[in-house]
């Protein structure tokens, strides 16, 4: 393994601030190097859990049982990350996970201040799935095959 980057530290945190904010995102590295059929599954997962986020009464995101599964996915997709772009899968991992709850924060607050607007809630949550979206991308861009088994 090579040194980390300072680009790939950044594409690690990136992948965890987006998964604070949708847990699915975690396994983005994945997705780009899954086959069809593979990769339609976590569209549909990922589809559910933001549908899921509009719903009223949904508990928060920053709390024990959902942020763990948050930091986790984010860890094991920072993992995945990390191999990919040649630098330590460990610190892939912890600076993912890291980032997680910061994300998970930013996501609660955003929703917030979008209460606040007199605005429909679900345009503001929208908005969040477009940008943790767009970060997952980012940080996950020409993430090559060998991050991820064949179908």
């Amino acid at each position: 393994m090579g040194a980390f980057s300072g680009s790939g530290m950044v594409r690690t945190v990136m992948l965890g601030l987006a998964t604070g904010s949708r847990g699915t995102l975690g396994s983005a590295p994945l997705w780009t190097a899954a086959g069809p059929g593979k990769r339609a599954a976590m569209v549909l997962a990922a589809l559910g859990e933001f549908s899921g986020d509009k719903i009223p009464g949904i508990p928060s995101r920053l709390v024990l049982p959902s942020l763990a599964g948050r930091v986790f996915s984010a860890g094991t997709g920072g993992a995945l990350l990390a191999r990919s772009l040649g630098a330590p899968v460990a610190l892939g991992a912890v600076l993912a996970a890291a980032a997680t709850p910061v994300g998970a924060a930013a996501g609660v607050g955003w929703r917030r201040y979008w209460s606040g607007t007199g605005r429909p809630g679900w345009v503001g949550g929208l908005l969040e799935d477009v940008c943790a979206v767009a970060l997952a991308g980012a940080a996950c861009r020409g993430v090559p095959v060998e991050a991820s088994e064949e179908d």
